[in-house]
């Protein structure tokens, strides 16, 4: 049961009316403004002590974050005395401390970190000054409604800001990646002028480079936005400790310009970025050119690169034409007439189907990879030689071509291989 504090000869104070609420809280926000420095070097204390990245500023990156903290200080105070919100054009000073946190490589997560805690000294302080004045349980309340309010609001200005510059930073980088590729293709850049560029730092130092193009065969994404993350994951898995690729987006496909590695393969780590994406419903075909000397050999590296990855399938989602048998480099610089007409010889002995066809070319292939040796390809395939003859004496009926014999063979497997690329 409640008790009637006047049954104790108690009395109740009386709530506080609205403008006299107003006028502690605006007591309290004058109070917080006299000790300006003080809480500003609270601030300041606490960041640094907090914040890892912000310990290792120089001097002057201090001194950026000292003028920041004061300015934020005098701009809450002053709203919480006039009991108005924050004018966002009153926050253009933001921008600018934003932009030097974002030149000085701190992340968003490190720079609301470092906002947290300063809102929370002076949300502290806020509430101290309140406790000075005697105020009353509804007056502290108020002070720290308005208060967390007003800092939150200066918080959310400070993130969306740093997005901002870090989109306009992008997209400018984007644009000078791109520019610079242009330049590279029509072989408009010396080695002077690239050592200077910033989008791909240590690329004209290279001994030789190479050319990779990326394409997207499908995507539950948007275009655009695949080939962005394919972008993004090509850079990481070609960036080096002493270069940086030099990648951009250009009309459908990414290219990146890379020096050319000894004992570091380009090709497996790009068919690591195409087993991600994949994972993330993205299919990444790739084709990469063979390492050339200098800049001036990059219009040529992109050429062939442009037509490896047009000979991309899901069976072989990298190509390297470098590494690719001298008939299969021929037959993929085929023209589309030749291509279509060989494809249908391909097809008139495929008589039973596609698993017999590929069948067929497993069988081939053994027998090349052996040098046509009986008794090791029927090894490689777990058969017996016995079978293994009789499977060359079948394909030997259907196709009217004979396998034992060279020329007759590689005519098979080139046949077979295109048919299997046109139905991946």
């Amino acid at each position: 049961m409640a008790t009637d504090p006047q049954t104790y000869g108690e009395t109740v104070p009386p709530p506080l009316t609205e403008t006299v609420r107003n006028a502690q809280i605006a007591g309290a926000a004058a109070r917080l403004s006299e000790r300006l420095d003080e809480v500003t070097r609270l601030m300041v204390e606490r960041m640094i002590a907090d914040v890892p990245v912000y310990r290792r500023l120089p001097p002057d990156g201090i001194a950026d974050v000292e003028a920041l903290a004061a300015r934020n200080t005098r701009v809450l105070s002053a709203a919480l005395q006039a009991g108005s919100h924050l004018d966002r054009d009153e926050l253009r000073y933001v921008a600018e401390h934003v932009r030097e946190r974002v030149r000085r490589g701190v992340s968003l997560e490190e720079m609301l970190h470092a906002y947290r805690v300063a809102i929370n000294t002076f949300w502290e302080e806020a509430i101290a000054e309140g406790v000075t004045l005697g105020f009353s349980r509804d007056a502290a309340l108020e002070l720290a409604r308005r208060t967390s309010e007003l800092t939150d609001d200066l918080t959310t200005h400070a993130a969306e800001t740093y997005v901002r510059e870090i989109s306009r930073l992008r997209a400018l980088s984007d644009q000078e990646a791109r520019d610079l590729l242009e330049l590279l293709l029509r072989g408009e850049v010396d080695a002077e002028a690239l050592a200077t560029h910033h989008a791909a730092p240590g690329l004209a130092s290279a001994e030789s480079l190479v050319v990779v193009v990326g394409r997207i065969a499908r995507t539950d994404r948007t275009e655009s936005d695949a080939l962005e993350t394919a972008a993004a994951e090509i850079r990481r898995a070609l960036s080096t400790g002493h270069a940086t690729p030099l990648v951009a987006v250009r009309t459908g496909v990414v290219v990146a310009v890379s020096p050319a590695e000894d004992g570091a393969p380009i090709a497996p780590r790009l068919t690591a970025v195409h087993d991600r994406l994949r994972e993330g419903g993205t299919e990444l075909f790739c084709g990469l050119s063979s390492p050339r000397p200098g800049l001036a050999r990059v219009p040529a590296a992109f050429d062939q690169a442009a037509l490896a990855v047009s000979r991309a399938s899901l069976a072989l989602p990298v190509i390297s034409l470098a590494e690719l048998p001298v008939v299969q480099n021929l037959l993929l610089g085929a023209t589309g007439t030749m291509r279509a007409l060989l494809t249908s010889m391909a097809e008139e002995i495929d008589l039973d189907g596609r698993e017999t066809a590929a069948g067929m070319r497993a069988t081939l292939h053994a027998y090349a990879d052996a040098s046509m040796n009986l008794t090791r390809a029927a090894e490689s395939l777990h058969v017996h030689p016995n079978t293994l003859r009789y499977r060359l004496g079948r394909i030997r009926e259907r196709t009217g071509r004979d396998p034992a014999d060279f020329n007759q063979l590689v005519d098979l497997i080139c046949l077979l291989d295109l048919l299997e690329e046109a139905r991946a």
